[in-house]
């Protein structure tokens, strides 16, 4: 690295003494602060290379492309920073309004001093490790290593000459100078005193303000800059002097340049007094964004590059020192402000310089310096007029005449005149004229050739053409265009090479060579070379070979050679070539994107860093060996040297790191270093959207550095930043560890070998974390081991499960069997029940008449211990889980079940029997038979277990204020044991007090909490063992209690002569012969053994009301009933189901068969008869009032009004036609003579359908009506009501009745 710096220096030395004597500081690039700050107070540059700004607001730092701050409103680092030093390895001191602020850049934090310092520090200086601090209130020292603070004290040291200090230096000879509020004083440390030098007093001023010093090394002197005026002290004559041009300008800053000019910062501007004695006074220019930033300069820096930073009242001026390159403005050659952008550059035989561009041309004896003979040709310009501003070639021929090629054609510069001659040239037919001229030279035989934008090339002989100016067109000598092998109009570039040919470049055509002596034009094959329709530039070097720069990069074609040598620019991308050059050893390309040189023998490519401009003009100067450069505005001038300069690589820092769009800052804990000195982060999962910005600290290139990077895991390739960009982002990255790698390219577009190398850890979210991974794996061996054990207990579970299935299916098997024989029992036990009944009525005995009541009471309880077991097994079965609701006067059905139960009761235990109630009468909807269930095994149980003289009550009682309804049945029992009292409801519980004692079965309390919960209640029992039971159901209370109306009741005789005929159909001899015996007294009976034999019984005879049972062979009850009430003649004819098979399932069904009335079996004849007196009575009813309205229904009214006349017309003629299938509206309309859109709105209006529906509705009630007779079958309907497709006539009935024609036939075929 030394070796390689030591060549660096000497290179640039090599070639310095050309252009690099002077500094231009007329050109700054301005860095503000942006709203946070303006005053620039102080510069200080650390170890690495970063500058620190103290300010107005407080500490700033800037990379080379960026400003950061460095403090916190509101806090002791929001301060004016007036001075600052670096100390060590890590800090910064810093001068401000609130004393010492320590910074450490290592952590980029404030730390504190540990003891008070002085507040408002001017000017601090460092000796033998004590700082010393000038300060409004005096001066002080602190020893570092001891950490004491004194003041110095004016009354032991008289030379100090006053208190306030605003400056301070430390000479090479070891002195201490110090400016003061009133003048200047200098310490000695020898004899540790301070003595006072004497400076020339101001005019009109009390005191004499020492604002800045420098000391000289070179002239040997200390510079003092004061209010007003500017003095040099010289420490050996100890002699004063005075520079009189700084007169009454207030010298707020001192500082020596590269070339050891004094610069001095005033409130005026910037003063540069150069060693000859003369100076230059550089201002701020509202009309230059580049010149000085403001008039009034607080601070001059020169860094460790030689650049020069001025801090002035508003932001920051920085001048670059680059002695590689020397900038030249177009103001500096002309002296006025007009622009111009150079695409030719040229220096002719007269020592003259030629810049050409967009705005003219310029001629001038002088590059670096202003020629007050330059003169500026262009349009408009009288004294110095040109054909056109744009000038796009300059070219010198063998006879020192200036040629230049312009968008106004051709001139010719007179040296004699000093103005051009223009030429207007056309070809021999007129067609064509080369105003637009791109190009020209002179070939060997003294004939121009001239390059044109649509006007082809045209050739022509000098002499005739200078000789022939007359203000006329000259007539080409030869002109090449498409007509004679020219692949196109638009040539940009002729180059003659030294075989004799011309080598021209065709706008988006390639090249073509054409060879002179024949005028053969031959293209050259470069199509298959990717870029190469881009050719934009072509070159013949001295050793005749051509040169060609396209969009990726240059070939080179060899004397004779078609066939070209490329060299790819790395890196240059989409970038384009703007000019080409020889330079000695080199072909010098300039691009959009930079420098680049090609060595001529082996193509070598090196980028290398000018400045940050494109140059779209080259020339190279070979007697002065330099490279004029021309832009925008200006040129640049360099030396061929440069292009073999070993770049120093500087090394690469992270300056501020973004963490979601958000400048990370120390406190957010990312790094224990500054951002700096960090080479590793570690970040949460959701911070993954990260910005780097990086700098190598360098600041004298106008032409910022490019970086390369690659992010590990990530791209595979390195990218490429764009010129001046610094930021390196990525977004949503994955958690895991990544490196981000970083190099500057190397001159031949490499990334380095030795990156700077950034380690990165995104952390994962807690369930990706490794304690996450150890759980899920811990669930998943859990979720295995369950899944195991889950199919080991299914498996077992199984078995258990067929196991218990079997003994369900066992269990079931015998509960059906109990089933079937309580059926059966249910029969003979209806022939025991209804003949003691009839008995009972009969007898006069009283001794048989009580033998019968005892057969006839215990025949009872068989049949509701037979209804319970049925109830139960219905209940298991959800079978019972549908209330049939009947609004019910609830009060005198409880007395009613009450005084059975008495009259029962009474008969074989003295038990009192008590009734209650608060409300007269109380109508609820209720099951009447699940009711009748609750209740009766309450009060059975109640019965059962009060023993003889007890008591037993039944209680109503209906509250409006819970809107509940309490009915309690109470005795004083034997009661029930309190640990008993949750189980009672348990089916098959029993009591361990009744157990063995009492009879009972364990289902009738189930039944109980069933059936109420069904109702919506609940129950309450209140038990005391030995005292007695109470057991309340509570009902919600309907809101509102309406009484049903009484029916009009009529009494109906029926005359012995004409008895109503029953047909009762039952397979049972004995019940069918029962029935007959109670019935035959008032009506007439016919008996059939099965549900057919009833069906034909029933079409046959008509009887007037049906007495069947359910279960019968051949056909069932319940069919039986579908089929007769399918039948129209006798769908009205009232059924009365009989049957031991008194489920709800059935009794919901024949309710859905809309049967008259179910009666279970056993039955009671009193009952069956009353039904069938209602029934008929209903019956003879409904007739009676069906013929009323047929009486009273009105005649038909003829139709009068012209709508009904209208609509029976439409009607008959539809009928008469309705075979007709081509009968529509129109066919309407000639039939009935009305007109068709009449027909269509009034059938409209009147029906609401359309005529063509009107006409499909009267078709198919036609077709239903014949349907209905049976007499057709359905095609021949289908004919008849003018339809021929069958499946179109189907589609439509169904669309009328819901149904096809077929199954309409088939629901009609028992009428």
């Amino acid at each position: 690295m030394l070796r390689r710096s030591i060549y660096l220096f000497l290179t640039i030395c090599s070639y310095v003494p050309a252009f690099g004597q002077n500094i231009n500081y007329q050109i700054f690039e301005n860095i503000h602060l942006g709203s946070e700050a303006s005053v620039v107070n102080s510069f200080i540059q650390d170890r690495q290379g970063m500058i620190w700004i103290g300010t107005d607001k407080g500490l700033f730092s800037y990379d080379g492309y960026s400003v950061q701050p460095h403090f916190s409103y509101g806090e002791r680092s929001n301060s004016w920073i007036y001075c600052g030093m670096t100390v060590g390895e890590n800090y910064l001191y810093l001068g401000s309004d609130n004393g010492l602020l320590i910074y450490n850049y290592r952590t980029d934090r404030y730390e504190n001093p540990g003891i008070t310092f002085p507040t408002d520090i001017r000017a601090m200086v460092c000796r033998d490790k004590v700082l010393w601090i000038g300060t409004l209130n005096g001066l002080y020292t602190y020893d570092f290593e001891s950490e004491r603070l004194e003041r110095i004290n004016r009354t032991t040291h008289k030379g100090l000459t006053h208190e306030t200090i605003y400056s301070l230096i430390h000479s090479t000879d070891d002195r201490i100078y110090i400016g003061t509020y009133d003048g200047l004083s200098c310490y000695l440390p020898e004899k540790n005193t301070f003595e006072t030098i004497s400076l020339p007093g101001a005019v009109n001023k009390s005191n004499l303000f020492v604002n800045s010093l420098l000391e000289d090394t070179v002239r040997n002197c200390i510079w003092i800059g004061t209010e007003g005026n500017l003095f040099r002290y010289d420490p050996s004559s100890k002699k004063v002097g005075q520079l009189t041009f700084f007169h009454e300008n207030s010298v707020k800053t001192l500082a020596l340049d590269q070339q050891q000019n004094l610069l001095a910062g005033t409130d005026n501007g910037l003063y540069i007094y150069q060693a000859e004695g003369e100076f230059q006074h550089v201002v701020h220019d509202s009309r230059n964004s580049s010149s000085l930033s403001n008039n009034i300069v607080w601070t001059i820096f020169t860094d460790k590059e030689k650049n020069i930073w001025l801090g002035t009242d508003y932001g920051i001026s920085l001048s670059r020192f680059n002695n590689g390159f020397q900038y030249v403005p177009i103001s500096q050659i002309t002296g006025t402000g007009e622009g111009n952008h150079f695409y030719s550059l040229f220096k002719d035989s007269h020592g003259y310089y030629w810049f050409g561009g967009t705005n003219g041309l310029i001629r001038s004896r002088s590059v670096s310096g202003q020629d007050a003979r330059a003169i500026w040709y262009k349009m408009g310009n009288r004294r110095a007029p040109l054909s056109h501003n744009r000038v796009r070639n300059i070219y010198e021929d063998k006879d020192r005449n200036l040629w230049i090629a312009t968008d106004g054609s051709i001139n010719r510069y007179d040296y004699a005149t000093e103005q051009f001659v223009h030429y207007n040239i056309v070809d021999s037919t007129g067609t064509y004229n080369c105003n637009w001229a791109y190009y020209l030279f002179e070939d060997n035989d003294g004939y121009l050739w001239i390059a044109s934008f649509l006007g082809g090339i045209f050739v022509v002989d000098k002499q005739k053409l200078m000789k022939a100016y007359g203000g006329k067109s000259y007539v080409a000598d030869y002109h090449y265009s498409v007509d004679n092998g020219l692949p196109g109009m638009f040539v940009n570039q002729l180059i003659p090479d030294h075989e004799g040919n011309i080598w021209m470049l065709l706008y988006n055509n390639g090249v073509t060579k054409i060879n002179t002596r024949t005028r053969r034009i031959t293209r050259i094959p470069v199509d298959d070379i990717p870029g190469s329709n881009s050719l934009n530039y072509i070159l013949c070097d001295g050793s005749g070979v051509i040169w060609a720069g396209f969009r990726r990069g240059v070939m080179r074609f060899m004397p004779g050679s078609v066939k070209p040598d490329i060299v790819l620019l790395e890196n240059l991308g989409q970038s384009e070539i703007l000019s080409m050059i020889e330079v000695e050893q080199d072909i010098w390309v300039s691009t959009t994107d930079g420098l680049w040189t090609v060595h001529k023998e082996t193509m070598d490519a090196r980028h290398f860093h000018v400045m940050d401009k494109a140059f779209t003009s080259l020339y190279y100067d070979p007697g002065d060996r330099l490279v004029y450069m021309g832009g925008v505005d200006g040129l640049v001038i360099t030396s061929p040297e440069i292009a073999r300069m070993h770049k120093v690589e500087r090394p690469i820092t992270i300056t501020a790191l973004y963490v979601n769009n958000r400048l990370v800052t120390p406190e957010d804990g990312i790094s224990e270093n500054g951002i700096r000195y960090a080479r590793k982060f570690i970040f949460g999962h959701t911070q993954n959207n990260l910005s780097f910005e990086i700098s190598d600290l360098s600041y004298s290139l106008e032409e910022k550095p490019k970086f390369m990077y690659k992010l590990t895991s990530v791209d595979q390739d390195w990218n490429l930043l764009k010129q001046n960009t610094n930021r390196i982002t990525y977004h949503n990255l994955k958690y895991g560890s990544y490196q981000l790698l970083i190099s500057g390219p190397d001159p031949y577009g490499k990334p380095s070998d030795q990156p700077y190398t950034i380690d990165i850890r995104i952390n994962p979210p807690w369930y990706y974390t490794a304690w996450a991974k150890a759980v899920y794996i811990l669930l998943t061996l859990t979720f295995i081991f369950w899944i195991i054990n889950f199919f080991r207990v299914r498996n077992r579970l199984k078995f258990e499960r067929l196991e218990k299935e079997k003994i369900l299916e066992q269990s079931q098997s015998k509960i059906d069997f109990f089933t079937h024989i309580s059926h059966d029992f249910k029969t003979p036990l209806s022939l025991i029940v209804a003949p003691v009944s009839k008995l009972l009525l009969e007898v006069k005995n009283p001794s048989e008449k009580k033998q019968l009541e005892i057969v006839q009471r215990n025949a009872r309880k068989l049949n509701s211990l037979i209804h319970q077991v049925l109830d139960f097994n219905r209940i298991d079965d959800n079978a019972g889980s549908v209330l049939i609701l009947s609004k019910v006067e609830f009060i005198s059905f409880a007395r009613s079940l009450l005084a059975v139960y008495e009259e029962e009761i009474t008969k074989e235990k003295q038990v009192a029997l008590l009734f209650e109630s608060n409300l007269p009468e109380l109508y609820l909807d209720i099951d009447v038979l699940k009711f009748e269930s609750i209740l009766g095994n309450l009060l059975s149980n109640a019965f059962k277990y009060t023993s003889e003289g007890g008591e037993i009550s039944l209680s109503i009682h209906a509250s409006d204020t819970t809107g509940e309804l309490e009915i309690t049945v109470s005795d004083n029992g034997i009661g029930i044991p309190e640990k008993d009292l949750p189980y009672i409801f348990q089916r098959f519980f029993q009591s361990s007090g009744t157990l063995g004692k009492r009879e009972g079965t364990g289902i009738g309390l189930y039944l109980v909490k069933s059936y109420t919960e069904l109702h919506g209640g609940k129950i309450r029992v209140v038990s005391e063992e030995g005292r007695g039971t109470s057991i309340t159901l509570i009902l919600p209370l309907p809101s509102r209690q309406t009484l049903p109306e009484a029916l009009p009741q009529e009494e109906t005789r029926i005359g012995s002569g004409d008895k109503p005929l029953i047909l009762v159909v039952d397979d049972n001899a004995d019940i069918t012969g029962f029935i007959c015996e109670t019935l035959q007294p008032r009506y007439r009976c016919k008996v059939a053994e099965n549900g057919k034999a009833g069906v034909e019984l029933c079409f046959e005879l008509q009887p007037d009301l049906i007495i069947a049972d359910v279960m019968m062979p051949v056909m069932n009850g319940l069919e039986m009933c579908q089929r007769i009430k399918r039948h129209i003649p006798t769908s009205t004819i009232p059924i009365i189901l009989l049957t031991a098979k008194n489920d709800k399932e059935t009794e919901l069904e024949s309710i859905h068969l809309h049967i008259d009335a179910f009666i279970g079996k056993p039955f009671e004849p009193e009952i069956l008869l009353s039904r069938v007196e209602q029934l008929l009575l209903r019956k003879q009813q409904m007739e009676a009032k069906a013929r009323m309205e047929i009486i009273s229904e009105p005649r038909a009214i003829e139709a009068v009004s012209y709508d009904e006349k209208f609509l029976s017309k439409l009607i008959r003629i539809i009928e008469d036609h309705v075979s007709d299938s081509e009968l529509n509206v129109n066919r309407l309309s000639e039939l009935s003579g009305i007109n068709s859109k009449q027909i269509y709105r009034k059938t409209k209006q009147l029906t609401g359908m359309s005529p063509v529906e009107y006409i499909k509705s009267i078709r198919m009630k036609k077709a239903a009506m014949l349907l209905r007779q049976k007499k057709f079958t359905v095609a021949e309907v289908m004919y008849m009501v003018g339809y021929s497709n069958h499946s179109y006539f189907s589609k439509c009935f169904q669309a009328e009745f819901g149904k096809t024609p077929r199954q309409f036939m088939e629901e009609h075929a028992g009428n």
